[in-house]
């Protein structure tokens, strides 16, 4: 494989407020309620008074070895060689729902076809070039999937791993490396219940 496409997360910059997963149904005109490309949780942890909370921005993980693609009878799911984007092939896809058994993170989706739909990295003729979607095309700034063009408190990249690994601190690269996962994405530590309107001002100030 000449490259592997990925997410770099950082939860402390992330303000929960959904324009990723907004930004990605409103590119591949996912109107359907309940398919989510993208979504964004929650997530608790610790006991009552000591309670800390963050929010995860979640889509397709474009594993090294995705399981989705290991069970799927149709053949219809494949992992791109020449940047490890898992794609689904949807003239194949028999709707037979194996693959969402078998994917932890909830990534594959189905509409009211029963067919499985999910992230792509917006591919068109490349990973970010923006399908259906001219604004994209602009040459004067690098081409973006619509989820990392449009996160208000830059939490979200997208890019080679190799490139988003520089992006990491060094805890967040140590424990990508480190993991038994098979997922392409780097996810900072979260540092505590901090006050995101600070990164949501930051951004209203450029």
């Amino acid at each position: 494989m000449s490259e592997q496409w990925g997410f770099y997360f950082d939860p402390n910059r992330c303000i929960g407020c959904h324009a990723c997963a907004i930004a990605c149904k409103n590119r591949h005109g996912v109107d359907e309620e309940g398919v989510d490309w993208r979504r964004v949780e929650h997530v608790e942890s610790g006991t009552f008074p000591d309670l800390t909370g963050t929010n995860i921005s979640l889509s397709c993980m474009h594993c090294a070895d995705p399981p989705c693609a290991k069970v799927c009878p149709a053949g219809a799911i494949e992992k791109r060689e020449s940047d490890g984007i898992v794609t689904v092939d949807q003239d194949a896809c028999i709707g037979c729902h194996y693959c969402g058994w078998a994917c932890p993170y909830g990534a594959p989706q189905y509409g009211s076809d029963g067919l499985m739909q999910k992230c792509n990295l917006c591919l068109d003729t490349g990973p970010g070039s923006g399908v259906d979607s001219p604004a994209k095309q602009d040459q004067e700034r690098p081409l973006k999937p619509a989820c990392a063009d449009e996160c208000v408190g830059e939490a979200l990249h997208v890019g080679p791993m190799d490139e988003l690994m520089d992006r990491a601190s060094q805890k967040a690269a140590e424990a990508f490396r480190d993991s038994d996962d098979d997922v392409n994405i780097i996810v900072e530590p979260f540092s505590g219940n901090a006050d995101r309107t600070d990164v949501a001002e930051e951004e209203t100030a450029d």
